[in-house]
């Protein structure tokens, strides 16, 4: 009893302390409300069968159970004809209504808007890279989208399949290399959405990470412009480091197409969590990823920097911290 208690007690301080609610459930999207539309007619028709198949089994075992004094084999019942064209047409009308409901849902889901974003979600292993081609910049494992306008994803992949989910805003969608498959939806409420890879692809595929960012739409208008200004540079030494060290697989452009091999870093400064999602966004935290990342995220592809000294590693976080938009406090987000 104490060994329920206190798994009881365990699970309910990890609810209590979870920080982000993750559920398709959640209503902040006319894709997520189809889903939630159809899922309530799928629980009814589930529901209703097990009462039926349970009742009837229950009826039958009570019905025809032995009785006391009762010798040799029971009256055997040898077929109902007008029973079994009941639980004939029955499950097929329901097959039917099931049917034509994830038909309509579909067709609802897939509609591409007219005049809605795009972006371009490019999976790497073990991170995100977004590019908004018609904005004219990127930024890579944490996706920036305005509320109340429809967005259009294309997704794909440079390495393996992996799946772009975002259970709080849509459905997931595989990211293949050579193809490119459609996600569209409209985020209605501001918030820090948790994002997954939903496809086994390798050692770090449970620490494939992302956060969609919803703001404002004035919020929005006013980043992208900023956003595509120089970045700033807070520390020389930083980025004399950085260039000596980072240049060869990561930029700072924010406009510029991948052409490195990591992630775009020249919005760093912005995000909420590090090394695609799995710790938060601290000077500490970036000191310990730069010596180590393998030690926070096995099969990492980024090699640990331990030979840099403190006054070196200090000036680089500075000068990648300061690779931001003034004035977005992303953390202050309600988490979804």
């Amino acid at each position: 009893m104490r060994r329920v208690v206190a798994a009881l007690s365990l699970i309910g301080l990890a609810l209590a302390q979870e920080a982000h609610r993750v559920a398709i459930t959640n209503p902040v999207s006319p894709f997520n409300r189809e889903t939630n539309f159809l899922l309530i007619w799928v629980l009814v028709f589930s529901v209703l069968i097990f009462g039926v198949v349970a009742g009837a089994l229950a009826y039958v075992t009570w019905k025809f159970r032995a009785k006391p004094g009762q010798q040799g084999e029971p009256p055997q019942v040898h077929g109902n004809d007008r029973l079994e064209v009941i639980w004939t047409v029955i499950p097929l009308l329901i097959v039917f209504v099931l049917f034509g409901l994830t038909a309509r849902s579909l067709i609802q889901v897939n509609q591409l808007p007219a005049g809605a974003l795009k972006v371009e979600v490019t999976g790497y292993q073990f991170w995100w890279d977004f590019n908004y081609p018609e904005l004219g910049f990127r930024n890579s494992n944490e996706l920036i989208l305005p509320a109340g306008v429809p967005v259009v994803l294309e997704v794909t992949s440079k390495d393996v399949i992996h799946s772009f989910w975002v259970p709080g805003l849509a459905g997931k969608r595989d990211a293949i290399p050579g193809q490119k498959t459609l996600l569209s939806f409209t985020p209605e409420k501001p918030g820090n959405y948790y994002g997954f890879c939903a496809e086994l692809c390798g050692a770090s595929h449970a620490r494939m990470l992302f956060r969609v960012l919803v703001v404002p739409k004035e919020a929005f208008d006013r980043f992208v412009a900023e956003a595509k200004a120089p970045p700033p540079v807070a520390d020389v030494r930083g980025r004399q480091v950085f260039q000596q060290n980072c240049a060869a697989c990561h930029g700072v452009a924010r406009s510029v197409p991948p052409a490195v091999t990591g992630p775009e870093l020249g919005l760093l400064g912005n995000r909420t969590s590090l090394g695609a999602g799995i710790v938060d966004y601290t000077p500490e935290n970036m000191k310990a990823w730069i010596k180590d990342p393998a030690a926070m995220k096995p099969g990492v592809k980024m090699p640990g920097f331990p030979q840099l000294s403190e006054e070196d590693l200090n000036a680089l976080v500075r000068y990648l911290d300061g690779l931001k938009v003034e004035g977005f406090d992303f953390k202050a987000l309600p988490k979804f």
